[in-house]
């Protein structure tokens, strides 16, 4: 167990912040795959699971972990994180994503070169997760099965789609997408595999009493589902809570578990209001969208609380079942093509049907690099109960869009 109950202030971050780590082996493996690193001092917590049942998966784990830390550290990732920090223009946070990238990169090749020189640690892996905080924003990379949750008082968010064959099918519509995997759903990309990994990378806006956590599929996969995990997520500190979510799956014991939990606490440095959040052309490009046009600017503010921000590359598809969930999107920036043909760009509302729990067969093709709010279906539903006279007038725009 790894903790700073006592809030802690990290470099370039705007907020304290208290965070803990857990770990459990469980009882069917004789060792340990994951490995957890919590680095205050770079502002970075990183989770990796080794691949069980290959060769060397705590090696990899390790090591991978060790890339990371090192790649962080180094004067380049620290000179960009300052930049960004005194001047958090979009390029400037593309280039903090980038590095994330690069750290991706950096424990990919490590992962490889060890193998290459071991033979009897070939074939080993890992998943890896990284979340770097700056400034009021959480960046993640993923790779893998783990997962990062962002739990706030009205929605447990999940942030990462999991990278398994079982995942990726779903989200291109070959599974239909109330299916459900089975425990033994393999890695469709992992770190130091034969094919280099491509990161998921994120950004959010994260601001006081936000908790992030970051675990391992040993935490998340034995659990009944994301009621039970945020369930759990919200009980007491960062310490309580990382220990929570471990003893909750010390019975079952079928997999390692690693928890870490961060808590987002007061803020010590003010920025002017326009430093915070979506840009005055983002929000409006938001609130051209049928689900939020017409909205008071806190009502679409208290909607994107349960947003996650995504860019997508030219040529991509947008995946309808993301996080284990159907989900809907609004465009911020770009053009994509629908699958009648129709182009649209600013404001557009993707995947409406979404919010009601209807899946659709043909996906969106990204034509010019886009910025997309991506919003669950739970989690817009959290949202509606929590504030229902808001619920029924996004529900009632939603009947006239569709």
């Amino acid at each position: 167990m790894y903790a700073s109950p006592v809030p802690q202030i990290l470099p370039r971050f705007d907020f304290k912040v208290a965070f803990a780590a857990a770990q459990d082996i469980g009882r069917v493996r004789q060792i340990s795959e994951d490995v957890q690193r919590c680095v205050p001092e770079t502002g970075v917590f990183i989770v990796a699971d080794g691949m069980g049942g290959q060769a060397g998966g705590k090696e990899a784990a390790g090591i991978a972990v060790d890339a990371v830390e090192k790649s962080f550290r180094s004067e380049r990732t620290q000179a960009m994180l300052e930049a960004y920090a005194t001047d958090p223009s979009l390029d400037r946070r593309r280039d903090v994503l980038g590095r994330l990238r690069r750290a991706v990169d950096h424990a990919h090749e490590a992962v490889q070169a060890a193998a290459a020189a071991k033979p009897e640690l070939a074939g080993m892996g890992t998943t890896l997760d990284i979340v770097a905080l700056l400034r009021d924003k959480a960046f993640i990379a993923h790779v893998g099965d783990g997962r990062v949750y962002l739990a706030r008082a009205q929605a447990t968010l999940q942030l990462t789609q999991d990278h398994t064959d079982f995942a990726l099918k779903k989200a291109h519509g070959k599974i239909r997408a109330a299916a459900r995997a089975n425990a033994s759903a393999r890695l469709s990309s992992a770190v130091g595999a034969a094919q280099a990994p491509k990161p998921d990378l994120l950004c959010i806006e994260v601001g006081r009493g936000d908790r992030v956590l970051v675990c391992s599929d040993g935490v998340h996969g034995q659990l009944s589902g994301e009621a039970q995990l945020s369930e759990i997520l919200r009980v007491g500190d960062a310490t309580q809570a990382a220990n929570a979510l471990v003893d909750a799956v010390r019975k079952p014991g079928r997999d390692n578990a690693t928890s870490v939990v961060l808590d987002i606490g007061d803020p010590f440095v003010k920025r002017p209001a326009k430093d915070r959040g979506l840009s005055m052309s983002d929000l409006a490009a938001v609130q051209r969208s049928a689900l939020l046009n017409g909205l008071s600017d806190a009502a679409v503010l208290y909607m994107l609380s349960a947003a996650v921000e995504l860019e997508v590359e030219i040529g991509s598809t947008v995946a309808q079942a993301v996080a284990n969930d159907l989900a809907a999107y609004v465009v911020i920036e770009g053009l994509l093509e629908l699958p009648n043909g129709r182009s649209v760009s600013d404001g557009a509302l993707l995947f409406p049907e979404s919010l009601i729990g209807a899946s659709v067969d043909r996906l969106p093709v990204v034509k010019q690099a886009a910025r997309l709010l991506r919003i669950r279906r739970d989690d817009f539903g959290e949202l509606c109960e929590a504030d229902p006279s808001l619920g029924l007038q996004l529900y009632r725009r939603l009947a006239e869009h569709l």
